[in-house]
């Protein structure tokens, strides 16, 4: 007994940032680069958006602010015919917390013993009994849940599907990956996740107009980062000139 050794403690994740990297952030940043949203965070927008098959992906701060930021965006676009909406019996604190801040009336749904995603004879019921216009869902542990049947139950009662992604980087469900089934999907890159922008966070959508709320939502509702088309729009629908658009505020 001279000779054992306690196990070594298994961490939640170690060294996700290589020192490499360490080295190459502070050499960025000791250039005197820009220390927030610019031409580097675009760049990873497109390439992150193409990697997971998706049209658009927007940045944020954090995979808790992706889940804020997803459920506004269907609110403010008027995507929501009731504030009902179901949430996970097992999930993160932050996938339920948004919609509580929101206002919204939720119900939870029982886990499925396998996937440890929604039980589907529970999320029916729910949907039977209180019509919910929306349902988020995660795919705990990278578990995909049973998404071709949710996806039916949700086009059968006209259920707003959003997906908490941020345990499933990569992982794939058919022939897409998840965080691409339904009209938007939030990603976490905080330490302990698949990879590390050291804090962050990502929603992909192939829905151009959830993309434009949601950039404008990210930067407090303004419209300097929509596209010029909606832009103008916006500016001459409200009777705004040119100076007092850059200090609009669109949105709460």
């Amino acid at each position: 007994m001279k000779n054992f050794q306690p196990p070594r403690p298994i961490t939640l994740a170690q060294d996700t940032i290589s020192r490499r990297e360490l080295q190459q952030t502070a050499a960025w940043m000791m250039a005197g680069n820009r220390l927030t949203k610019a031409e580097e965070t675009v760049a990873f927008e497109e390439e992150f958006a193409a990697w997971m098959g998706s049209k658009h992906a927007v940045f944020v701060n954090s995979g808790s602010s992706a889940n804020l930021l997803m459920i506004y965006a269907a609110r403010e676009a008027g995507r929501l015919r009731n504030n009902k909406v179901i949430a996970p019996a097992v999930s993160w604190v932050t996938t339920v917390s948004p919609l509580i801040q929101f206002g919204f009336d939720v119900r939870l749904c029982d886990c499925d013993p396998v996937n440890l995603g929604l039980d589907l004879e529970h999320l029916e019921q729910l949907c039977k009994d209180e019509a919910p216009a929306m349902l988020i869902l995660v795919h705990v542990l990278g578990h995909a849940n049973h998404m071709k049947a949710i996806q039916d139950i949700c086009d059968r009662y006209d259920v707003l599907l959003l997906e908490d992604s941020c345990e499933a980087l990569g992982s794939v469900s058919g022939e897409r990956k998840l965080g691409c089934y339904g009209a938007a999907g939030s990603f976490s890159f905080y330490y302990g996740h698949h990879i590390s922008t050291i804090e962050g966070g990502m929603v992909v959508t192939d829905d151009s107009e959830l993309h434009q709320v949601m950039l404008s939502l990210r930067s407090h509702g303004w419209s300097r980062d929509l596209n010029p088309t909606l832009r103008d729009q916006l500016q001459q629908d409200h009777n705004i000139d040119d100076f007092r658009n850059l200090y609009t505020f669109y949105y709460a």
